[in-house]
């Protein structure tokens, strides 16, 4: 017996060792390296599969997550090159590795997205009363690959906007797909709008602000950009800013809004144009305190609209700015911090509309009155010569521009929490913003340059430029005097909202 056990453990020791091949450890993760370094992009805008092996082990790693067997793309605040690190492990022996990555935001110009747009007619004969059928071709770049993003016959075009659709050659478009369809990551929409960008010559400061947006602490809802080259039969029509329609739509700012009845969800826009216009309130407009507001939802064409919509927002807005004017009661009608957030924005871009148009704010059902999203900044950070455009000076909170913005600040408590908030926004987000605007202006730079060979604007007054922005005589000048401005502007703010004036309520 003992005989047989000790050939069976002599016949097992042999089995065993015949299985074990003599393995070449650095041969082996020399060539495993290799493939995951060809698997691995160098730019990385999309998620993408990892490779696993049967006979090494892998973790991979970038920033602070770790990662199996797929990467799942989150786009940064923006681009930032890092080192993707990985571990080969086989038995009791380990190899570290990186690779250097360039991690691409969603908004950066080196996605290199495109919209080619095929029109049964001349793009001359877009205007703003209907749309157009448009065929519409996306494409861009991914994971270092040019693919087809979306392609479709059914969509439309038709131009948008006020003075930078009347004013300028570049139009500004809004675009319709007949179904909700994605453009290069952005949530799904029938609707998306391309703003030409003309008079700001940096075409940069509608995506900044929706940056700084995103930052704050309390704002609902800020807005998805992309930059896109258009072409529209075949002819390239410039660097564009894709951006959100400001719309109540389910996989975007998502509120229920029924017409006819009172209690519902609306979105309203403060347009002080209604006095250009022969216009009688108690439609489709509410006037309160001399303030019009149109009322975008619901819609005041749908069958079941009625009289008791205008009437409740009427009452509800007359108790917002009377809770305001006698300072109590207001916590219960709107929802204050992220008001702050909105007028914060608003003053460090010392944005020319804040009292004028393109202001909209919304109310759920049994909801308070919310901020947003904000809209409209071409003529902001010191772009616009009729205004004191310089970086010092308070703006918005004057009584002859925005009323509750006045209202709120004539409010011990709301102003110290305005400088408060300001003050934490200055320490640990504007920084973030600086360095962002300066890589954000590298992505796109080469975009830049044949927008500019388009449409020649650098070295001439386009209104209503200052003259410092005339002045800058390249497209990184424009951007040098963007951030500069925003520097200037944060730093006098953070100083002069601790100042006495600023405490007692003083904004002259």
């Amino acid at each position: 017996m003992k005989k047989l056990l000790a050939s069976l453990i002599i016949i097992s020791i042999t089995i065993f060792i015949s299985g074990c091949e003599q393995v070449d450890v650095e041969a082996l993760f020399a060539a495993t390296s290799q493939t995951i370094e060809d698997a691995i992009p160098k730019t990385i805008n999309h998620d993408f599969d990892l490779p696993s092996f049967s006979d090494v082990d892998v973790a991979y790693q970038l920033g602070d997550v770790t990662y199996t067997n797929e990467f799942l793309y989150v786009s940064p605040f923006y681009d930032q090159t890092m080192q993707f690190h990985y571990t080969l492990t086989r038995g009791r022996t380990s190899q570290d590795y990186a690779i250097d990555v360039t991690l691409l935001s969603a908004d950066s110009g080196s996605n290199q997205n495109k919209i080619f747009l095929t029109l049964p007619e001349s793009v001359n004969n877009v205007t703003k009363d209907e749309y157009m059928q448009a065929s519409v071709l996306a494409t861009t770049n991914r994971n270092g690959i040019n693919i087809t993003d979306t392609e479709t016959n059914f969509a439309g075009i038709k131009g948008r906007g006020n003075s930078t659709w009347y004013s300028y050659p570049k139009k500004p478009y809004k675009l319709q797909f007949d179904e909700n369809t994605s453009l290069f990551g952005m949530k799904k929409a029938k609707e998306y709008v391309l703003l030409a960008e003309y008079a700001d010559k940096s075409l940069m400061r509608n995506t900044i602000v929706q940056k700084m947006a995103s930052l704050t602490e309390y704002l609902p809802y800020s807005l998805e950009t992309r930059y896109v080259e258009l072409y529209i039969n075949t002819v390239y029509m410039g660097l564009y800013v894709l951006t959100e329609q400001v719309e109540f739509q389910k996989n975007r700012l998502n509120v229920e809004s029924i017409a006819g009845i009172a209690n519902t969800g609306y979105l309203l826009e403060l347009d002080m144009r209604f006095y250009d216009q022969n216009i009688t309130p108690g439609w489709d407009w509410v006037v309160v305190s001399d303030v019009p507001y149109e009322i975008k939802e619901p819609k005041t064409d749908d069958p079941l609209y009625s009289t008791a919509n205008p009437n409740y927002l009427q009452d509800f807005l007359q108790q917002v700015d009377h809770a305001l004017v006698t300072q109590s009661g207001y916590e219960n009608l709107m929802d204050v911090d992220a008001w702050i957030d909105y007028f914060m924005i608003q003053e460090l871009v010392k944005n020319v509309d804040v009292g004028f148009g393109s202001v909209f704010l919304y109310k759920e059902q049994n909801g308070v009155l919310k901020p947003g999203p904000l809209w409209d900044f071409d003529f902001a950070i010191g772009n616009a010569d009729y205004i004191d455009y310089g970086p010092t000076g308070f703006y918005g909170m004057k009584a002859y521009k925005n009323r509750m913005f006045m209202l709120m600040m004539n409010i011990p408590e709301i102003r110290h929490r305005f400088s408060e908030r300001f003050s934490t926004y200055y320490t640990n987000e504007m920084p973030k913003i600086l360095s962002m605007i300066g890589t954000l202006s590298l992505s796109i730079e080469d975009m830049a340059a044949t927008n500019f060979e388009k449409w020649d604007t650098l070295d001439f007054y386009v209104w209503p430029n200052p003259s410092e922005v005339v002045n800058a005589h390249t497209f990184l000048d424009q951007v040098v005097y963007v951030t500069s401005y925003l520097n200037l502007r944060s730093i006098w703010m953070n100083q002069t909202m601790q100042e006495s004036d600023y405490v007692n309520g003083i904004f002259d």
